[in-house]
């Protein structure tokens, strides 16, 4: 009996699949074999506790690790060596740290909505990258990928931006704790230009862009809809969030070309990483934006993630910028109120924070530009190694004629997780006053070097 015992155990801990098949073969037996009444309860309550014994396994997986299915194991699929990728003049973080090993040990696990390690990679495989950037090379197809996958995508994350495999990601929304840059009231207007932050955000237990199929794509748009109208209607911020929403189906040429010349546009994604990712797929159909009768805020829907909201300000004072802040979590803050209305939820995980398509925008999903007018500073060759130090990204401001603007530059936070979002957006600011005190230096014809390590 013990060893009866064992072997029925072992049948327990099956996976689903041989646990359906070996119901429906007892099943058969019980018609074939015509067996007493006693036998045959004995035989169906077996088939019973397997049952019950699968779904619960499925439950339990659903907290850690999915398999791949009976229809993926049926499918004529050729080695894991045979299948691991040519990843050798590949310079991305994906290419880095998927070995053929851990490569054979995650193909055959699968995601509840059906995501698989080589859709998670395939971006990755197509767009090699560039050794001088830190490209990410994989993309998340929903929640669940992150720990079915947390071999590949911890260790690229960690990479990225150094966030250990046990740290927790903390969230801090408040942003009176906000401390502005204090210039002469003379002229500092001449150095901030405009100031642009966002927000990064997609719906639990939903797959994301990058695998949602045309229906479940078009059931996020009508629930976003939903909560955005209900913003629409019922802002309790003096009319600040009233507007407008639209899907991208409907939009006249006239009106495109007017939100495009406004800024607000919601474009389809045509870099060739996001393409190969898939969120571009059926485009332009269940994408919509939504934006403010200022068009100050405003979001896009089913683009790179399900959401992502902005705000942002041309003015080039010191209170834009704090309007620019305010505005964005105001708006969060309504927006989630009516999501919470309607049973919706964003994507988030104690570890990593708020879940994203791509890694680059996990933890806060917050990204915030400042344009600064720097002629000094924009022309000095140590510039680079300035940004580096004040551990932020620089991207070159194009004009209106489509040329590179020599006095200008745009920064932004570099981090996106192991920080809070008011921490992020301090670091920035205080990185503004640092570099605008650089400037004034340069124009009073003074060295940097007290900004320099020794």
């Amino acid at each position: 009996m013990k060893g009866e015992k064992g072997n029925f155990l072992n049948i327990m801990s099956a996976p689903p699949y041989l646990l359906l098949i070996f119901i429906e073969d007892m099943k058969s037996y019980i018609r074939f074999m015509k067996l007493s009444p006693s036998t045959s309860k004995q035989l169906k309550f077996i088939a019973s506790a397997a049952l019950g014994a699968t779904l619960y396994w499925q439950w339990q997986t659903r907290q850690s690790v999915h398999y791949a299915n009976s229809y993926s194991f049926q499918l004529k699929r050729y080695s894991a060596t045979a299948e691991y990728p040519n990843l050798i003049r590949h310079s991305n973080l994906m290419a880095k740290y998927l070995t053929p090993q851990l490569y054979a040990k995650l193909r055959d696990r699968i995601t509840p909505s059906g995501f698989t390690i080589d859709d998670a990679i395939q971006v990755g495989i197509d767009n090699p990258g560039m050794l001088s950037r830190q490209y990410f090379g994989i993309v998340a197809g929903d929640e669940a990928s992150y720990k079915i996958y947390s071999e590949l995508f911890d260790p690229v994350i960690k990479a990225r931006y150094n966030h250990a495999s046990g740290a927790r990601q903390y969230h801090d929304f408040d942003y009176e704790k906000l401390k502005y840059p204090t210039l002469d009231n003379d002229n500092s207007n001449k150095y901030i230009l405009s100031s642009r932050i966002r927000l990064t955000r997609n719906l639990k237990n939903f797959s994301f862009p990058s695998f949602c199929t045309r229906g479940e794509r078009r059931i996020i748009e009508s629930k976003l809809e939903k909560c955005f109208q209900n913003l629409i209607q019922n802002d309790e911020y003096d009319k600040k969030y009233t507007g407008s929403y639209y899907r991208l189906l409907t939009l006249d040429e006239r009106l495109q070309e007017k939100l495009v010349n406004d800024g607000i546009f919601l474009f389809k994604p045509m870099s060739m990483s996001w393409l190969s990712s898939g969120i571009a797929r059926d485009w332009p159909d269940g994408r919509s934006l939504y934006f403010n009768q200022d068009k100050d805020f405003y979001a896009w829907i089913n683009q790179k993630d399900h959401l992502r909201l902005i705000s942002w300000s041309k003015n080039n004072s010191i209170s834009d910028l704090k309007i620019v802040i305010k505005t964005l979590f105001d708006g969060l803050n309504l927006l989630e109120t009516n999501m919470n209305s309607n049973d919706l939820a964003f994507a988030h995980d104690d570890h990593f924070g708020f879940l994203t398509t791509c890694p680059v925008n996990i933890g806060t999903g917050l990204k915030y530009n400042i344009y600064l007018k720097l002629p000094n500073l924009a022309k000095d060759i140590r510039l680079p190694t300035i940004i580096k130090e004040l551990n932020l990204n620089m991207e070159e401001i194009i004009g209106l004629d489509d040329k590179v603007s020599d006095d200008c530059i745009d920064i932004s936070n570099k981090d996106r997780i192991g920080k809070t979002e008011v921490e992020i957006i301090q670091h920035v600011l205080d990185s503004v006053t640092k570099l605008i005190e650089m400037e004034k230096k340069l124009e009073s014809g003074e060295k940097l070097d007290k900004f320099f390590h020794s």
